[in-house]
C-alpha cells in the first residue's frame, strides 16, 4: 500500500543503503523515495528499475527450491537494500521477499531508463561491493549451519544485536518480530529446538523476555559461545546440542 512521498533525510538515519546508492545515480540535491507500508507475511513485490530499503521492521528473503517448501536465507533490517539482484543481468533466482511477523515499512526510488544507463562508476563500485557482502553473508550462513543449535543461535542473535546497534542502540538491544517457523527455517533447525535452545539463554542470563519483544542481555556470552570449539556438531538434522560444560540450563 503506498503510504507517501517524503524526503529520504526523514529517516535521519545514518546507514542506509538506498541513499549511498542513490546518491551514484542522481544529481539531484534531495532524493524523493516512496514508501510502502506491507503486513505481517505480505510479499514485497521487487522489480527492475527501483531501488529499495527497509525502512522499518523486517524482511525475510526467501529462496523457492526444485523440491520442498521455500527457506528463509537472511534478515534484512533497517537500512539494508532488498532486491539488488534485479539490477543485474542475472536469471531468476527463485527468490523473493516478504515481511516477517510484523509489519515493515520499504522505501523505493524509481531509476528510468536514461539514468540506468548513466549509472557513475561509484554507483557500479557501491553496487558490487553490496552483492559481495551478501555472498560472503551467503557462504558464512553456510557455515553455520552444520554448528550445533547453541551456536547457530548465539550466531542469529549476534547479528540481529550488531544490526539494531548499528541503528543507535546499546546495551540490551531489543530484537525485531520475527517468527519462530522463520527463525526455525533459517538456522535449519526444528521450531521446538528454537524454543528449547532460547528458554536456555533465558535461564543463563543471555536473553530476556518473549519471543515478540526479545532482548540481548549478555553479548559477551554469546559471542564466546560461537567461539568456543564445537564438539557437540549436530544430531540427524535437528542441530540439537549435547551437554555443554560450564553451562546450566537444559541443553536440547
Amino acid at each position: 500500500m503506498l503510504r507517501e512521498i517524503s524526503p529520504c533525510a526523514v529517516c535521519n538515519r545514518k546507514h542506509c543503503g538506498l541513499l549511498d546508492l542513490s546518491r551514484g545515480l542522481r544529481q539531484e540535491p534531495e532524493i524523493r523515495i516512496r514508501t510502502e507500508a506491507f503486513c505481517p507475511d505480505a510479499k514485497i513485490p521487487v522489480t527492475g528499475g527501483c531501488l529499495l530499503t527497509v525502512k522499518s521492521g523486517a524482511v525475510k528473503m526467501m529462496c523457492h527450491g526444485p523440491r520442498g517448501p521455500a527457506m528463509v536465507i537472511d534478515f534484512l533490517l533497517p537500512g539494508d537494500m532488498i532486491g539488488l539482484e534485479t539490477l543485474t543481468d542475472a536469471e531468476d533466482t527463485g527468490v523473493d521477499y516478504r515481511a516477517t511477523a510484523s509489519a515493515a515499512t520499504i522505501c523505493r526510488v524509481g531509476i528510468d531508463a536514461a539514468v540506468d544507463k548513466q549509472a557513475s562508476s561509484q554507483f557500479c563500485h557501491r553496487l558490487s561491493a553490496e552483492l559481495a557482502m551478501r555472498i560472503r553473508a551467503n557462504f558464512h550462513h553456510r557455515q553455520i549451519v552444520t554448528d550445533s543449535a547453541w551456536v547457530r543461535m548465539a550466531h542469529y542473535l549476534l547479528q540481529l544485536t550488531q544490526a539494531g546497534r548499528g541503528q543507535g542502540g546499546s546495551q540490551g538491544v531489543v530484537l525485531p518480530n520475527i517468527a519462530r517457523a522463520d527463525i526455525a527455517s533459517y538456522l535449519h533447525l526444528r521450531a521446538e529446538t528454537v524454543s528449547r535452545v532460547l528458554s536456555s539463554f533465558r535461564q543463563n542470563g543471555w536473553v530476556q523476555g518473549p519471543l515478540h519483544r526479545l532482548e540481548v542481555i549478555d553479548v559477551n556470552a554469546l559471542a564466546a559461545l560461537t567461539q568456543r570449539p564445537d564438539t557437540t556438531k549436530r544430531s540427524g538434522s535437528t542441530g540439537e546440542r549435547a551437554h555443554h560444560p560450564n553451562l546450566k540450563g537444559e541443553h536440547g
